[in-house]
């Protein structure tokens, strides 16, 4: 297979593991579960056999059911012990599983209204399911030692779509009114009400109002914060061209929802939508190109509404290349590779991050190389905070930090013997000064000063968006040491970064240079640690690895003394 470094621009590449699967024929039907991430297989509607393969592990499972109709839908519970078929609009199958073998007789649960119909399930945990009806909702509790079914909970209400967060256990229905309805099912047993709110609407090319379609609606959770997603066609100019945009809703079971992010699409071209690492991509079916928005950095904001373009515009994804023996679709030409075609129209990108080729029968993981960022991003201060964001951002964060003061040792090297005589404050080694405050202060904030259960991400007001970092640049040092959020409900917060530690900074910004011979490399040196020492003081955190650093500062001003 090809790797995602030979294109070494390419910020997303697909995953070294390829799931394969039978494609889609007139005796096979293919489904894909985004809750539980797998891959069902049915062939002659699962009588000549069930395959079920897990695209982020190696799960792999091969049974038979009884052909009792077109099935149209067909889930795992979340330990994989109870298997859920719909197979018409009224009733929902069940057969149990142990150690991935299915036990006992098929059991079934009707909609409890018989005039009802099932518009789908999902489920809630191991043995909670819900059923979603065009009159109400139905939460029930499997009972496998028992082969039944029993309702525990019923809700009614109207209605004619829903969208399931499996994360957080929110269900979003939308009724003939074009309400919008949140309900809450983290309880066991229970179904919690929360807001409603208007479906929003989209602006035709006539300036009329017309609801948003279902197709065009759905769930994403970001930075741990849930919002309801709508791709409308919305004036921003007032009286110019529409813009193509896709509006965040925050969604609170208890609290209004409101409309908190705008993200402005590069055209009006077939696209797909996928979430990655708190990034949000929008994939161009034509350009074969992805662009790439993080709400926490990016953005104007007006009237609490922040506005967002790309932080990553129109980028690659990395070639791919298939063996054609382990594709049974290409296994008529052995021991060669196949070139995937990227972005192809046999592609379904899914909102989770699974690509599926229908054609060749293929699925990967979208991924990402953080280390091409700072060669994609050309700003210092938009390059850190968006390495700060990524859960597997730290390497490439201290690589860029390493780089950084390797090119400042060098441009302070070749000044030496420049005229007019070099002197250390020359405006460009105080820019590079600044940029390493901005690292330090941003470090202090993400990694130590977070709230426990919490730390990870906080963004600063005046860097809010790309041209706010450009007017600070060089005004880093004079940053107030409390961050602020733009909002109040700190929806603006990841916990999944890895903390960096103060002897990971010294073993990549001090430890190569300190005992270098130039003077001047050292009174740049003793700068950088004399900021750091000061960064850390302003934020309340005791500056580890003191020895060394005062042994740095002490080195330079003797052997300043001595030149």
């Amino acid at each position: 297979m090809m790797s995602h470094n030979e294109v070494t621009s390419a910020f997303l590449y697909l995953s070294t593991k390829v799931t394969i699967f039978e494609p889609p024929g007139p005796l096979n039907s293919v489904f894909f579960d985004d809750a539980g991430k797998h891959i069902f297989t049915l062939r002659s509607r699962g009588t000549m056999g069930v395959n079920v393969k897990s695209v982020v592990d190696d799960t792999i499972l091969n049974f038979r059911i009884d052909d009792q109709g077109e099935v149209l839908s067909i889930k795992f519970s979340e330990d994989n012990r109870v298997l859920a078929i719909q197979r018409n609009n009224q009733s929902v199958d069940f057969l149990n599983f142990k150690d991935n073998c299915p036990i006992g007789a098929q059991y079934s649960q009707s909609c409890k209204n018989k005039s009802a119909a099932l518009l789908g399930f999902v489920w809630c945990s191991n043995y909670e399911i819900l059923f979603i009806t065009n009159e109400q909702l139905e939460l029930y509790q499997v009972l496998t030692d028992r082969n039944s079914v029993r309702l525990n909970k019923c809700v009614s209400l109207n209605t004619d779509w829903f969208l399931w967060n499996p994360d957080t256990r929110i269900c979003l229905t939308c009724g003939p009114e074009q309400m919008l309805h949140i309900f809450n099912l983290k309880t066991p047993a229970t179904i919690s009400k929360g807001s409603k709110f208007q479906l929003p609407t989209s602006t035709d090319t006539n300036s009329t109002p017309v609801a948003v379609e279902r197709k065009h609606c759905f769930l994403a959770l970001l930075y741990n914060n849930l919002y309801f997603c709508a791709v409308r066609y919305v004036d921003l100019h007032e009286g110019r061209d529409l813009n193509r945009t896709v509006c965040f809703y925050a969604v609170k079971t208890e609290d209004p929802v409101v409309l908190t992010h705008v993200l402005i699409l590069d055209s009006d071209d077939s696209v797909s939508f996928s979430l990655l690492d708190n990034l949000f991509m929008v994939h161009y079916q034509k350009d074969k190109v992805t662009s790439v928005y993080d709400i926490a950095i990016t953005g104007t904001v007006n009237n609490n509404i922040s506005h967002h373009k790309p932080i990553l515009k129109k980028v690659m994804t990395a070639p791919f290349s298939l063996p054609t023996k382990v594709v049974p679709a290409l296994s008529a030409n052995l021991d060669t590779q196949f070139p995937v075609d990227l972005y192809s129209t046999n592609w379904i990108i899914n909102l989770c991050g699974v690509v599926i080729d229908n054609n060749l029968g293929c699925s990967w993981l979208l991924c990402l190389d953080n280390s091409v960022v700072s060669k994609l991003i050309n700003n210092h201060n938009l390059t850190i905070e968006f390495l700060l964001h990524r859960s597997n951002g730290k390497s490439s964060l201290l690589d860029y930090c390493s780089k950084l003061m390797s090119d400042s040792i060098d441009e302070v090297i070749s000044n030496i013997n420049q005229p007019p005589v070099f002197e250390f404050n020359a405006r460009s080694l105080n820019r590079r000064l600044d940029q390493f405050v901005f690292i330090f202060k941003r470090i202090c904030k993400v990694s130590y000063c977070m709230p426990t259960g919490t730390r990870g991400y906080h963004m600063h007001s005046d860097t809010c968006n790309i041209d706010s970092m450009n007017k600070t640049l060089n005004t880093c040092s004079s940053l107030p040491a409390k961050m602020k959020t733009p909002y109040e409900d700190n929806s603006l917060i990841s916990s999944a970064n890895d903390v960096v530690t103060q002897s990971e900074i010294y073993t990549h910004i001090f430890l190569k240079n300190q005992r270098s011979e130039h003077s001047e490399v050292r009174k740049f040196l003793c700068s950088v640690v004399v900021e750091y020492i000061r960064v850390f003081l302003e934020h309340n955190i005791c500056v580890e690895c003191t020895r060394i650093f005062f042994s740095i500062l002490v080195f330079s001003l003797v052997c300043g003394n001595g030149d």
